[in-house]
């Protein structure tokens, strides 16, 4: 007779009754959420019933399992949760808050490591003090209104460093006791969470991270607080655990042991693909703090994709396929939940060696950037129908329509999705969009008529006649027309009284047209810019310009320590100009944001998470972060070795475990070796050859 074997459910009870910590561990499509669903209602429906709180990192999600779950149960985001916590305690958040502005002591490293170079580990240093320095000059400009004097360049430093780092320190500390006495007479009551991304000093606020920073301070620093979380739940359930702040987990860990609190999670390991949260509990599992329940149902894919998916997974956990019965359809059965997964390569274009080192690299990565467009969309008209995902919003933005504006904003800002996101809400295209959208719904949507009506109502269009409605359609008929310019729409808007111009979006064209006029008028901006036109466009380029020919401002010394200055403002330059050109259309910012809302047939592999998809054609490339992400490491059968090949593994796991029927992955291989290794995955690996008419190679072969 087999052993009894308690389900998932019943291990998590076990673990409630006997307040003991857990994590419920399951892959994708395991159904996570009815395990919550059925775990909450069998500990919030009987004579002692528990208290609980559900915590989630977005609206979103809270709302959904709030939609889904009833009974006794508060379901709150965590910043919501953790805000309403502390909230009470101003005082203390008084006493939180210079934490999150003051700096570090500059330490120099006691132990050099042996086998790095000493003018590597140099070079290395003086960056790492560049770094400090320029955080240092922000902070004094923010809290003194004082400006620092320019970092001392890398031949002085290295000659005296630890007389630059005594007064850079000296700085730092003088600085801190400042911010230390001025939050110290803030009225509490004007301390306040923002909720937005950013701590700000000048008006006395926090953002979401430094609310999880207060809120982690109060806890170590005062343990009643751990005994009033545990007076007023029983336990504590967070959702997707693997992206919650690793020192959130630990002081509930800690007030879980001292207080008599059950903390549960829910989420998976495998799909911990942002940096942020604490990834896995392993450390936690081994020292017996929370106990591990495992769940290996898949309701969602394909017994074809959940073979691939699991060979993916590095935590030793298989799913297994698991049959559902939704209300008033019929009942899942292994044949009809059959798919297919399969793997369409090409052979990267060999790489040329003419001597000319960088031009062969740059060729070399133009063939193969080419022969994947290529592989891509040869699968792609095979598999019309399948949602393709990619690693980066770059590589998908000219696939729909605004590769135009991803271009303006890629080079000038490093994290250009958000900063697009950022910029564009605040010039107020969001609104736009928002407009557009409505308009084209009509005359069929009368919700959206009174909503459209609505909005410039409060802009002050007045609707009085007729003749004013049809007015107000000729209008955003031509806010509709894509070509024209991505401000000018914005311009005709506001003339209009499409649209009401906020205080951000004044705020931000002020700051613009003072920004751009100090570069017009900097000669040694200038003298850079031309440089860089002529191709001197590296320091050391510069600087041989500049001995051979001085400029009347710039110098070589100059370049040495402003060279990363005087780039940074020539981007910003660049992106002024570029921007409120009328060359970047209305209608690529209006395909932006559809994209967004997740329309059309592409979207990245981080966005999907938490999503499913019929069928899916996973793009297997990395599209330039090949210092983030390796996914020729995932097809092996050996665990990853380092943190870059283990990232890359989640997020392919994630891609193609939203797949519900087929599967289909593409990838340009570098070699044979490489091509060998697919087996160790895939059952069915099918070549393309793109050399001879590629355009006619057959997919199937």
């Amino acid at each position: 007779m087999a052993p009894f074997k308690m389900t998932p459910v019943e291990q998590v009870l076990e673990h409630i009754n006997l307040k003991r910590n857990f994590v419920l561990q399951g892959g994708a499509g395991s159904g996570k959420t009815e395990t919550l669903k059925q775990v909450v209602r069998s500990v919030t429906q009987d004579e002692n019933a528990k208290k609980i709180v559900c915590i989630t990192h977005t609206n979103k999600a809270a709302d959904e399992i709030a939609e889904r779950i009833t009974g006794s149960l508060l379901v709150s985001t965590i910043h919501s949760f953790f805000g309403g916590l502390i909230r009470p305690y101003k005082t203390n958040i008084r006493k939180a808050l210079p934490e999150l502005f003051i700096l570090p002591r500059f330490e120099r490293s006691d132990e050099p490591e042996s086998h790095i170079p000493e003018t590597e580990r140099r070079k290395a240093e003086h960056t790492k003090f560049k770094n400090s320095h320029e955080k240092l000059a922000k902070r004094r400009l923010i809290v003194l209104d004082e400006k620092t004097d320019k970092v001392a360049g890398k031949r002085d430093y290295d000659e005296s460093p630890d007389i630059y780092i005594g007064e850079h320190n000296k700085l730092i500390e003088a600085l801190n006791r400042k911010i230390q006495k001025v939050i110290s007479t803030v009225d509490v009551n004007k301390i306040s969470y923002n909720e937005t991304p950013f701590d700000n000093f000048d008006d006395r606020s926090y953002g979401h991270d430094g609310l999880i920073q207060i809120a982690c301070f109060l806890f170590d620093k005062y343990p009643m607080l751990g005994k009033i979380l545990s007076d007023r739940y029983d336990c504590v359930f967070i959702d997707e655990f693997q992206d919650t702040s690793p020192d959130i987990i630990r002081i509930l860990v800690e007030s879980s042991s001292k207080n008599g609190l059950t903390l549960g999670l829910f989420g998976d390991s495998e799909q911990a693909i942002y940096d942020n949260g604490i990834g896995d509990v392993h450390h936690y599992i081994d020292t017996k703090k929370i106990h591990l329940v495992e769940k290996t149902d898949n309701y969602r894919c394909s017994p074809q994709v959940i073979e691939v998916a699991n060979k993916f997974r590095c935590d030793g956990l298989k799913q297994k396929i698991a049959l559902k019965t939704p209300p008033g359809s019929p009942p899942d059965t292994v044949e009809s939940r059959q798919g297919s997964a399969k793997l369409y390569y090409a052979v990267a274009p060999a790489k040329e060696d003419t001597g000319e080192k960088k031009r062969d690299n740059r060729l070399h990565k133009e063939a193969c950037e080419d022969a994947l467009d290529l592989l891509v969309s040869v699968v792609g008209e095979k598999y019309p129908d399948f949602k393709h995902l990619k690693l980066t919003n770059k590589s998908i933005a000219r696939e729909t329509g605004f590769g135009g504006l991803w271009e303006v904003f890629g080079e000038a800002f490093r994290d250009t999705r958000e900063n697009m996101k950022k910029i564009l809400n605040r010039l107020q295209f969001e609104q736009l969009f928002t407009l557009v959208n409505l308009f084209n719904a009509l005359p069929g949507d009368r919700r959206a008529y009174n909503k459209l009506i609505t909005i410039n109502k409060k802009a002050g269009f007045a609707i009085q006649s007729v003749a004013d409605k049809t007015k107000l359609g000729e209008k955003l008929l031509h806010l509709s027309n894509s070509d024209l310019g991505a401000y000018e729409a914005i311009e005709f808007a506001l003339r209009n009284k499409l649209i009401m111009k906020s205080d951000s979006h004044k705020a931000y064209i002020h700051n613009c047209h003072k920004k751009r006029t100090e570069f017009e008028n900097d000669k040694a901006l200038a003298e850079f810019k031309l440089l860089t036109e002529q191709g001197h466009n590296t320091k050391i380029r510069m600087q041989k310009a500049l001995k051979d020919q001085p400029g009347e401002v710039l110098t070589v010394e100059i370049i040495e320590d402003e060279f990363e200055k005087f780039s940074r403002h020539l981007k910003k330059w660049a992106f002024f100009v570029q921007f409120f050109s009328n060359k970047l259309k209305i209608g690529e910012v209006l395909a932006y944001f559809r994209y967004e809302q997740g329309e059309g047939s592409f979207a990245t592999m981080h966005k999907t998470k938490g999503t499913e998809i019929d069928d899916v054609i996973v793009v297997c490339n990395e599209y330039g972060w090949s210092k983030e992400y390796d996914f020729s490491s995932c097809f092996s059968s050996t665990k990853p070795t380092n943190p870059k090949e283990s990232r890359s593994r989640k997020l392919l796991y994630v891609a193609c475990s939203r797949t519900k029927t087929n599967l289909v992955c593409v990838r340009l291989a570098s070699d044979s070796a490489e091509i060998n290794r697919f087996k160790e995955i895939f059952s069915d690996i099918r070549l393309v050859e793109l050399a001879n008419n590629a355009k006619n190679s057959d997919p199937g072969k």
